[in-house]
């Protein structure tokens, strides 16, 4: 019987080793388990799907509608958007046929309506100011001013020559401008590039006036041929305390704000003037010689850039109107002082030089004459590096439609991005509102918020 017993125990350990374990009893909720941490998961799918959406939408307005539906989309796409102290990007400000409407810098936005009060429609846009300020000729070649919302400001339509008699002075033309300072501050300074009127040229004459002043008082200048300029003046932009102008043949004119001074009637005396001497390139140096060639300056990283904007085929500038061109590459040239021992043993003088950039390091350049802009790829999610530009009347015979009003049709058909890391295979140029029909009365311009 005992034999018998211990193969019978035997037997029932062995059985009971080979069945399987029970499953332990569920364990009850903590007191501080959260019943959302089962949903995580689904959460977290949901603020992803969130935001490839949102990556995927081409306009800014869009983007920020998308935000505000409710707070769950708000926190999802939260980290998609630049902090609030990061400067807006720049939207584009379109003519039409019966009121403005403006884009954002994204590919294949749609547009949105734009009003401003007290500016007749056919107001001719031609530079902005940040803060949501922009320069208009109000009749074309007169009534110049600078506005926000509902509070414009008077800038001269009169041009009084430092060699000329006040009896003398004339009507002018404004291509671009820019000022020192916020419009409302009282020591402000604005600066111009000009034309005279109705005898219009190539612009040359740099001015300057005091803004804030009303009515408008006349603006002081000179023709940078005589400051050894034959090629007239490309640009203009307010840096490092200072207005420079950028002249036909890649050197600088330098005025310091500091050196102004009121001298009658709120009329300046013009800051004693610093020409910055660069190297002369050959001829050919940005290509064939039916290119054309335009410059901008550009403020970025602390560091003062030239951008050069081509377009082949398009012939030597003249003031006739040529066909219109289309943009086909940029250079980019960042402004360099040249060592006392290098410029003492060079002949050509030349105390500054241009120095290409081989990339753009990360930086988008927004450009146009007065009031080009810098911004930072890494601040600003589903952008990409490059240079973003608009129609310019240099390249389509703008001297010609102020001389003829018959003549006068902005194309509205060149602007876009220049790729500046796209493969060889892929176009370098992006053209941005395909669309977009030509204009009597304004080109495109940037809104800088």
């Amino acid at each position: 019987m005992a034999h018998n017993d211990e193969a019978s125990s035997s037997r029932s350990t062995t059985s009971s080793a080979a069945q399987p374990s029970p499953p332990p009893p569920p364990r009850l909720a903590s007191a501080s388990s959260s019943p959302m941490d089962a949903v995580a998961p689904a959460r977290d799918f949901m603020a992803e799907s969130l935001r490839l959406v949102h990556n995927r939408l081409t306009c800014l307005v869009d983007r920020r509608t998308m935000a505000r539906v409710c707070h769950a989309w708000r926190a999802a796409v939260k980290p998609l958007h630049p902090p609030p102290e990061e400067r807006p990007l720049p939207y584009i400000l379109l003519p039409g046929d019966w009121e403005r409407s403006f884009s954002c810098a994204l590919r294949g936005c749609a547009t949105h309506r734009f009003h401003i009060p007290d500016i007749p429609r056919d107001a001719r846009c031609f530079g902005a100011h940040p803060g949501g300020w922009l320069f208009f000729a109000v009749a074309q070649t007169t009534k110049n001013a600078i506005l926000r919302d509902e509070f414009p400001s008077g800038i001269p339509d009169v041009l009084h020559l430092d060699d000329r008699p006040p009896d003398k002075d004339t009507d002018v033309v404004m291509f671009a401008a820019t000022i020192s300072s916020h419009p409302e501050d009282q020591r402000c300074i604005g600066a111009a590039i000009l034309s005279h009127f109705p005898d219009v040229t190539n612009p040359s004459i740099y001015a300057f006036f005091r803004m804030g002043v009303l009515p408008a008082m006349v603006a002081n200048g000179d023709d940078a041929s005589n400051a050894g300029s034959a090629s007239g003046l490309e640009d203009l932009i307010h840096y490092d305390d200072a207005f420079y102008f950028l002249t036909g043949e890649e050197g600088l004119l330098v005025f310091r704000v500091s050196e102004f001074h009121d001298f009658k009637d709120e009329e300046l005396d013009i800051a004693p003037i610093e020409i910055r001497r660069f190297p002369r390139r050959g001829r050919g140096h940005y290509g064939e010689d039916d290119v054309a060639v335009v410059r901008y300056l550009v403020e970025s990283r602390g560091r003062l850039l030239m951008v050069a904007r081509i377009a082949a085929g398009a012939g030597p500038l003249r003031p006739s109107p040529p066909s219109p061109t289309t943009t086909s590459e940029f250079r980019v040239f960042e402004m360099a002082r040249r060592s006392t021992a290098f410029a003492a043993t060079n002949n050509d003088g030349a105390e500054y030089d241009w120095v290409e950039l081989d990339s753009l390091g990360g930086r988008m350049l927004f450009v146009a004459r007065g009031c080009s802009t810098s911004y930072e790829v890494a601040r600003h999610p589903g952008f990409e590096e490059g240079v973003y530009f608009l129609d310019d009347g240099r390249l389509y015979g703008e001297v010609a439609m102020f001389r003829d009003p018959n003549l006068r049709q902005y194309p509205c058909r060149d602007s876009g991005r220049w790729l500046a890391s796209a493969p060889e295979a892929v176009p370098r140029v992006d053209n941005f509102l395909p669309e977009q029909a030509p204009s009597n009365y304004s080109p495109p311009a940037w809104f800088l918020p």
